[in-house]
């Protein structure tokens, strides 16, 4: 059964200046599904971290992120093993290219950890937003080669289509991305008084069914990157705005891509299925975003994993404030604004006296 619920939301607590109005709609289970193995979380606040390079071998990283995934399943209960769809979605991180991505090696020791679990490689499915990234940075091979797979791993993009259901999407009032490039050259013009105002497939967001509905459950890889709409580009907006088509539309105002983020994280589906999010903290940016420069990166040896999202992007603020100081950079604030409306969500926390770093360490 599909029912419509419309909510509204007033973010001035946050600082922001307008109510979004969001459309969810959301598939009620039969009382049968109650029985399907769903993942379940760490305490809120919790961060698994080992501490790991890049260029370490690839042994090493192997035995780094088996060692985060089984302390995971120790402290969760939970078993990252095939359910009743027997597949698992990886959604990696390739919105900047080729200059900081979600890093092959990464994937290639997660999917490996997966196998060891029972998952046949033809069904571990990399996807992310756009074909053209996941070609640039290595996902998909060069079209001289004709193939479309990451070494036997199914690779797939929104862009593409085939991955989205008319009855699951995302609404909001904004206009779609066609239709938002000529309003920034107009910066004062009205929107909602637009011919497209009226049209209801320019306010939907579709959401990724093949994460939702075909997978047992799914491994946000997100990287961490500075973006003058966000604040931070990381693990929440990889799970959601980079998850869900006609996106880039919320990112003219930072009211509408805080409200975006946070409330597509609180659906059921979307959030039920995502069983952690797998962070390196390799290489990041901390200004000048959304475009990779590597003048304003840092590099950390440590690899995180932890089923709050909202931790993770609350200790990157820090660090891009850090580093920001540093270089005479003004810092990030106040805080982000999707990071407080998703905490009040349920979403996780962002107090930083309740975030804890678990170290992990891997067996030689």
């Amino acid at each position: 059964m599909l029912f419509c619920c419309q909510g509204f939301r007033c973010l001035d607590k946050f600082r922001l200046s307008v109510c979004i109005v969001g459309l969810l709609c959301i598939r009620l289970l039969p009382s049968s599904a109650s029985t399907e193995h769903i993942p379940t979380r760490l305490p809120v606040g919790t961060i698994l971290q080992a501490r790991v390079s890049e260029s370490v071998s690839a042994n090493q990283l192997d035995a780094a992120v088996e060692a985060l995934l089984a302390t995971y399943e120790k402290k969760s209960g939970f078993n990252l093993i095939p359910g009743e769809r027997g597949r698992v979605g990886l959604k990696v991180d390739t919105r900047t290219g080729s200059g900081l991505a979600t890093p092959l090696p990464l994937v290639r020791a997660l999917s490996s950890a997966l196998e060891r679990r029972g998952f046949e490689r033809q069904n571990i499915v990399i996807v992310d937003y756009r074909w053209r990234n996941l070609r640039e940075v290595g996902f998909v091979p060069p079209i001289s080669i004709g193939s479309s797979d990451f070494e036997g791993l199914p690779v797939r993009a929104l862009d593409q289509g085939g991955l989205f259901n008319s009855d699951w999407y995302y609404d909001s009032p904004l206009p779609s991305e066609r239709e938002l490039r000529p309003l920034t050259m107009r910066p004062h013009a009205d929107w909602r008084n637009q011919a497209f105002a009226d049209d209801a497939d320019a306010r939907k967001s579709f959401l990724n069914t093949l994460l939702l509905f075909e997978t047992d459950f799914w491994i946000n890889l997100p990287v961490f990157a500075h973006d003058p709409a966000i604040g931070v580009d990381g693990a929440l907006a990889n799970a959601t705005l980079w998850n869900v088509s006609n996106a880039r539309r919320f990112l003219a105002n930072p009211s509408t891509a805080a409200a975006a983020i946070a409330e597509i994280a609180a659906i059921p589906e979307l959030r039920e299925r995502m069983v952690f999010t797998l962070a390196p903290l390799w290489r990041y940016q901390f200004i000048g975003g959304p475009r990779f420069r590597s003048l304003y990166t840092r590099a950390e040896p440590l690899l995180w994993l932890s089923t709050d999202a909202v931790a993770m992007d609350r200790m990157m603020v820090d660090r891009f404030n850090f580093s920001r100081r540093l270089q005479g950079f003004p810092e990030l604030t106040p805080l982000p604004s999707f990071i407080p409306f998703a905490a009040s969500l349920g979403l996780g926390v962002d107090d930083l006296a309740a975030i804890k770093i678990l170290p992990v360490l891997a067996e030689e």
